[in-house]
């Protein structure tokens, strides 16, 4: 009996805990998601008419950390509280979670370079066509100038060969702006002068791509570590649904063996006289 309830307690606080890491990780999705909408705003105007896409993105994150967070909480209240109907709840939810993941994850490998090429072109139409130079004030200038300033890079792909032929190099006669500039402050790099080491060698789009990169094998243990917690979670709350199902069962067959040992002890006593 006292085996059986020691394996009662660890089912129990372990899902406890896994459902606390749950919850804490939805709190992080929910807190990507609100990044991504307003600390990625130059991200989102580069991306032109595609950032109606990164919006919703958002959205969905901070619904998707909503939910993770709120069934996380069904899963400890079914834990602490013995309450099958909580955990019944937590399992079902969790397992469509992890059924979206796998299907999210196996479209994502499908057609990643599909998105690879949709960005670059993206990117393309608006350094050409919108990119009005370092004074201009509309938003995907400053996006730009921005992302050549943090990133030190110039142009698209092909730095100076970026500029060709676009609405900056028509509009200003130069055949790259400031922000391409190794140092600023040089004199010789007026916009015009092409040498080496006077501009910066990269171009910003394998800058941002290497950047993806890097986060996304970061963001892929992540949620390689929290698939294992949440099938850990799906099997420890199946799992404690049956043993508290077995343990009222158990106390039901005692009860009944009670019952007619009361009944036969008081018809046992002698009548009160």
């Amino acid at each position: 009996m006292m085996a059986g309830h020691r394996v009662y307690l660890c089912l129990k606080y372990s899902l406890v805990f896994t459902c606390t890491v749950i919850f804490l990780s939805g709190i992080l999705l929910i807190g990507l998601g609100a990044w991504m909408r307003y600390g990625a705003a130059a991200l989102a105007e580069l991306m032109g008419h595609y950032s109606t896409q990164l919006v919703n993105l958002t959205y969905i994150c901070i619904a998707t950390g909503s939910i993770l967070s709120l069934t996380s909480l069904s899963g400890c209240a079914g834990a602490y509280k013995n309450n099958r109907c909580f955990l019944t709840l937590f399992f079902i939810v969790m397992t469509m979670w992890i059924v979206a993941q796998v299907v999210g994850i196996a479209v994502i490998m499908v057609y990643h370079n599909s998105v690879g090429i949709m960005l670059y072109e993206t990117f393309e139409d608006s350094l050409k066509r919108f990119y009005m130079g370092v004074s201009a004030a509309d938003p995907i200038s400053t996006a730009w100038n921005v992302l050549m300033t943090k990133f030190k890079c110039c142009g698209l792909k092909n730095t100076t060969s970026d500029f060709v032929g676009s609405t900056f190099s028509g509009t200003t006669g130069l055949a790259y702006p400031k922000n391409c500039c190794a140092n600023l402050t040089n004199p010789s790099c007026d916009g015009t002068t092409i040498v080496p080491n006077l501009i910066h060698p990269e171009g910003c789009f394998d800058k941002v791509i290497g950047v993806i990169k890097r986060e996304s094998m970061v963001l892929g243990a992540a949620l390689g570590c929290m698939g294992v917690v949440e099938f850990g979670s799906l099997i420890l709350s199946i799992t404690l649904f049956m043993k508290l199902g077995s343990m009222r069962y158990e106390l039901q067959l005692a009860r009944q063996r009670v019952r007619p040992q009361t009944v036969e002890n008081k018809e046992s006593l002698p009548p009160v006289q």
